[in-house]
């Protein structure tokens, strides 16, 4: 067996995401440190003319292609690849045994990815992503644009980004291939094509050894943590759906890169592992809840109507006074055009299930997994159409975008845990700019644009500062609290950490028993490590 300590003993503990720009240095101070067997292949430029860079290590018998930024808003794989990219240059005999070589691109999308950085940097919190959100339209997303003829669908219109991507894979035979797609809530999903039972074992092992719990919310799930991706075959669900008789569907650009890898290679495999962003610790909590799975279904498909119901309302009020093509107008055009031509999804079914799994008994688990997701991801659209009025308003100045914008973003404010802070928002704002204009000049303030957006800033960062406080001393239940009760006790005593002792001197109020699995719930969320000496540390965060 390959020993693989070398690489998994080191993985760092990032703080944040690592914008397009950070990736490429360090792609190009790698190649520089390692000549003999990194190369930094440029495969072509993106739609806005940015190279896309390409790292290739290793001369295996094998060939692995992993790209990040799948999604652009969906950031991990930079980092993931900048490391990973690093650990196989310094390690060249786990290199040589795994016999493969690897074609390493950190960013398949930096268009994209570039319009989602003011998240990246931080804070990293669900209000501060929607607030920024982009998310590259289904028609022009590089990993669904991929050329794809079968009887009647002839479809061959690759993005610049595709085309880039295309110029490797056309040439070279690859083996295995990788998306690093992200989650947004809860846990990690090994995404696979098909039933593979002989790699379930060391998946599961990989989560556990980094304290990653393996999805709970209900999916197409072909063993704890491991799920068949549907979404990997749009064109071939596309030519199901046309041959069973159904004529009204989604339309497609292209298939998936795993489609297209499989026309040169009908034997390659694909592992996507969607590792999640956030998290709630009741999602650890496997104890029967009150709810049965349909009404926790139930509750999540009323909260996504509820949202797509204002987006359509706001965009059908907005829409004649949208007059500037922006990348967020196109975004959220395609996010409203479904809920009116209501098509048939071919890119990602919805999970299906029968009447005997709606009325079993929910897991506390399954219950926060299944609602909590849909309330997360209700903002993100809503989010978008943030983004497309505030474009608007820097490009027009129009007073109905910017009326609009404010209502969004109410509407996120609303949905945030903690929003309440936000309720004052505007008015210290206001009492800011007013203080910054005084000082400038006090017998005739003005507060001008400069003065009135910085204010805004920084009553933001303040209250998003006030928000991640709330986060860490609001609770849901008694069980809860106790968690986040004892991680404050562990985060306070950074960076020296506390031994068990110590820990049950500080948390008197706990059983032994209780005391024992909190460590081991935070533990198993990768909130907590222990270090060499045995004293317990908080992982930190942003």
């Amino acid at each position: 067996m390959i020993d693989l300590s070398p690489i998994l003993d080191d993985v760092p503990k990032w703080e944040r995401f690592l914008t397009v720009d950070e990736q490429n240095v360090e792609s190009k101070k790698l190649a520089s440190e390692y000549p003999e067997s990194v190369q930094l292949i440029e495969l072509g430029p993106s739609t806005m003319g940015e190279p896309i860079i390409c790292l290739k290590i290793g001369e295996g018998k094998y060939n692995a292609f992993i790209h990040g930024f799948p999604n652009c808003e969906e950031p991990y794989g930079g980092n993931h690849l900048t490391y990973l990219s690093r650990a196989l240059a310094e390690n060249p005999e786990v290199t040589d045994a795994l016999d493969y070589t690897w074609y390493l691109v950190k960013c398949s999308d930096p268009d994209g990815a570039r319009r989602n950085e003011n998240f990246q940097k931080g804070p990293l919190s669900p209000l501060n992503f929607s607030l920024n959100y982009y998310r590259t339209p289904h028609s022009i997303t590089p990993d669904g644009c991929f050329p794809f003829r079968y009887g009647p669908l002839d479809l061959n219109n690759p993005t610049a980004e595709t085309i880039a991507m295309m110029r490797l894979i056309d040439r070279v035979k690859m083996s295995f291939l990788s998306s690093l797609h992200m989650m947004k809530w809860g846990g990690i999903s090994f995404m696979v094509p098909h039933k593979c039972p002989e790699l379930y074992a060391d998946l599961q092992n990989a989560a556990k050894r980094f304290n990653i719990f393996l999805r709970k919310r209900p999916g197409t799930m072909l063993a704890p943590g491991i799920m068949h991706a549907q979404y990997l075959q749009p064109a071939r669900n596309y030519v199901r759906h046309m041959a069973a008789g159904n004529e009204h569907l989604e339309p497609i650009q292209g298939c998936d890169i795993y489609e297209y890898v499989q026309i040169w290679n009908p034997d390659s495999f694909i592992i996507i592992p969607e590792c999640c962003l956030w998290y709630e610790p009741r999602m650890l909590d496997d104890n029967v809840s009150d709810s049965t799975l349909g009404e926790a279904f139930s509750y999540g498909n009323d909260k996504m109507n509820e949202a797509n119901k204002f987006l359509l309302d706001t965009w059908k009020e907005a829409e004649p006074h949208l007059v500037t093509d922006t990348p967020w107008k196109k975004m959220t055009w395609e996010n409203v055009e479904p809920l009116i031509a209501k098509y048939t999804n071919v890119s990602n079914p919805p999970f299906k299930f029968n009447p005997k799994v709606h009325a079993r008994r929910a897991t506390v688990a399954e219950k926060v997994g299944i609602e909590g997701h849909d309330d997360l991801y209700r903002m993100f659209n809503i989010g978008g159409l943030y983004k497309t009025f505030d474009e608007e308003v820097k490009a027009t100045g129009s007073a109905k975008a910017e009326e609009l914008k404010d209502r969004c973003h109410d509407k996120l404010v609303g949905k945030a845990k903690g929003s309440k802070l936000w309720g004052r928002g505007e008015q210290k704002a206001r009492q800011v700019a007013l203080v910054v204009a005084c000082s400038k000049s006090p017998t005739d303030p003005q507060i001008d644009k400069e003065t009135a957006r910085w204010a805004c800033h920084l009553v933001g960062l303040i209250c998003e500062h006030m928000q991640g406080l709330s986060l860490r001393w609001l609770a849901s239940n008694k069980l809860e609290a106790e968690v986040q009760r004892l991680l404050r006790v562990i985060e306070d005593a950074e960076p020296r950490g506390l031994s068990k002792a110590e820990i049950t001197r500080k948390s008197q109020w706990l059983s032994r028993r209780d005391r024992d699995q909190h460590l081991h719930t935070l533990k198993d969320a990768g909130l907590i490590y222990l270090d060499d000496d045995g004293r317990v540390h908080a992982v930190v965060s942003h």
